[in-house]
């Protein structure tokens, strides 16, 4: 390999792993399904609950113990590298008393040393506390507890272990879409719980993602043993990888027809059955003052030209006219391109911009889009065959999707915004099933995630069937990873003169996912501080090897 593996200097603040999203614009439930067969079908590493996947029981380790998964269901999870140690939980409760007499962790094949298991009260009062013995490899551990401990029936406890060279694995949002149970245990979705360095109460909570740990319980009537008083102490983490979005729901739309007084030569399209080409970026297309290198752009220079007088529309708008013109218009709703050679320019669209069911091309030019206020949870341009230039984006948590081939972003500012239901991207991958997403080029942009606070990373691109990608000139902040990369197939992937804000990351800088012989890391790849302008203000680290 030529790159570099993760320092514990970038880890800071944020969640063991944020970023795969059980969200976004409504996909068929085919798809899902389809998905999460594919998720059972692969190599796995963590059992499911019965509750999650009928005919996968959970588990009776012995006659009267229950457990939440069974060592012989699967489900796929991700390696996370946290970086530094960190303690992972689980929260649980029991419907009757009874006694913990076990914990159970998944070890991931790449984890090192060895690992201890406890068990605390809501409170954070340790209860139990014992290193595993005769760790496998990779797969499920077991250490039963010396003396079982005596637990209450409708009150919360957190199993957990410590992890002290911060690899592990996880299936990342899966207590948002399940609810795993067994007779006598329940498992809330505000689950996924850890906190950094020395093993103690894991009490911050994760984007509900499953860290692979689990309690043995035996059912019984008992007096609970007494907690000991203990210290906790906070913190946080992340890592990725790409989920499905959702696809908006088509409602009933205005038509556009074309204005004679404003016409413009077609724009050429790309057919998506056309081949892949190697895309070479050319020079920063000149655009208003302010936005070329060796600056970056931000809203002055980007975006609907400043006192331009927009004709308002009201509602959804889908243009069917191959070649259609959209010029000096603001469009209250969304924006539904379903033909060829479209152009949008000079204007404002308060809702999304997407050709998802539709098919069609376009190119978007000095034009605004998303709400004056609020967030949506979707991404605010997509899918595939379009070109965005000097683009305002606002009041999303999903900057650009790309669902397809030929896609060109330059010159553009992103400003995304994360509620809680939110895993926000600058732009991300999606390309499920047999889509094939290729020709991906992102250069000279602005992408300011840190007012997300749910959030997964302003460059994420690691979907199993994207190819072609080249990352040049942006200024990135925020994220898990602010720069999340994994090479899968074709050539590599150029990556060079990205800009990246000191200390905005949650997880680190860059990750690469073990794929950088597959990336030519090019010159100019640094970390740097900025100020309120974007304008840089210092190079605190130039980044001249790819980072695993």
């Amino acid at each position: 390999m030529n790159g570099l593996h993760h320092a514990g200097r970038y880890a800071a603040k944020s969640e063991p792993e944020d970023a795969a999203k059980s969200r976004r614009l409504p996909l068929r439930r085919s798809v899902l399904t389809a998905i999460a067969a594919v998720m059972l079908a692969s190599a796995a590493v963590i059992a499911a609950p019965a509750s999650a996947f009928p005919g996968q029981p959970g588990a009776t380790v012995k006659a009267a113990d229950e457990s939440v998964w069974s060592p012989t269901s699967v489900l796929p999870a991700r390696l996370a590298r946290a970086g530094r140690p960190v303690e992972l939980g689980m929260r649980f409760t029991a419907t009757r008393p009874g006694t913990v007499t076990a914990i159970r962790f998944h070890r991931h094949r790449r984890a090192a040393g060895t690992h201890t298991a406890s068990l605390w009260d809501g409170n954070g009062n340790r209860l139990a506390h014992v290193p595993f013995a005769a760790e496998t490899a990779s797969g499920w551990q077991e250490v039963r507890l010396p003396r079982p401990v005596a637990v209450s029936a409708n009150r919360p406890y957190i199993v957990s272990y410590h992890v002290p060279d911060g690899v592990f694995g996880l299936v990342r949002h899966y207590f948002q879409r399940y609810s795993p149970g067994t007779d006598s245990l329940r498992v809330s979705r505000r689950n996924g719980v850890y906190t950094y360095d020395a093993s103690a109460f894991p009490r911050r909570t994760s984007a509900g993602h499953n860290y692979l740990v689990d309690v043995v319980f035996r059912p019984g009537t008992s007096t609970p043993t007494p907690s000991t008083a203990s210290s906790p102490t906070p913190s946080v983490i992340p890592t990725r990888s790409v989920t499905p979005t959702m696809t908006p729901t088509m409602t009933p739309t205005t038509t556009v027809t074309p204005s004679p007084s404003r016409s413009v030569t077609p724009t050429p399209t790309v057919s998506p059955s056309d081949p892949p080409a190697t895309t070479t970026p050319t020079p920063s297309t000149p655009g208003r003052p302010g936005c070329d290198l060796p600056s970056y752009p931000t809203p002055d220079c980007t975006g609907a030209p400043a006192g331009a007088r927009l004709s308002a529309t009201k509602g959804n708008v889908t243009v069917t006219k191959p070649g259609q013109v959209i010029d000096g218009l603001h469009i209250t709703g969304d924006l539904i391109v379903a033909a060829d050679d479209v152009v949008i320019r000079n204007s404002r669209i308060d809702g999304l911009i997407t050709n998802w069911e539709t098919g069609g091309s376009f190119t978007i030019t000095d034009s605004t889009v998303g709400p004056p206020t609020g967030c949506r949870i979707y991404p605010a341009i997509g899918e595939k065959n379009f070109t965005a230039e000097r683009v305002h984006i606002r009041g999303f948590d999903d900057g650009f999707r790309m669902s397809g081939r030929n896609v060109t972003v330059r010159d553009s500012y992103v400003h995304l915004c994360g509620p809680p239901t939110s895993h926000s991207d600058g732009i991300q991958a999606y390309c499920p099933g047999s889509i094939v997403c290729s020709g991906l080029v992102f250069d000279h942009n602005t992408v300011d995630q840190r007012q997300a606070p749910e959030h997964s990373d302003p460059i994420n691109l690691v979907d199993k069937n994207l190819s072609d990608v080249t990352v040049t000139d942006n200024l990135l902040a925020g994220g898990n990873y602010t720069l999340f990369l994994e090479w899968r197939s074709g050539p590599k992937w150029k990556i060079s003169g990205n800009k990246i804000v000191h200390g905005a990351w949650d997880f680190g800088p860059v990750s690469s996912a073990d794929t950088c012989e597959n990336i030519d890391w090019g010159p100019g790849n640094a970390i740097v501080t900025i100020d309120r302008n974007y304008q840089i203000t210092k190079t605190v680290e130039q980044l001249t090897r790819c980072i695993e």
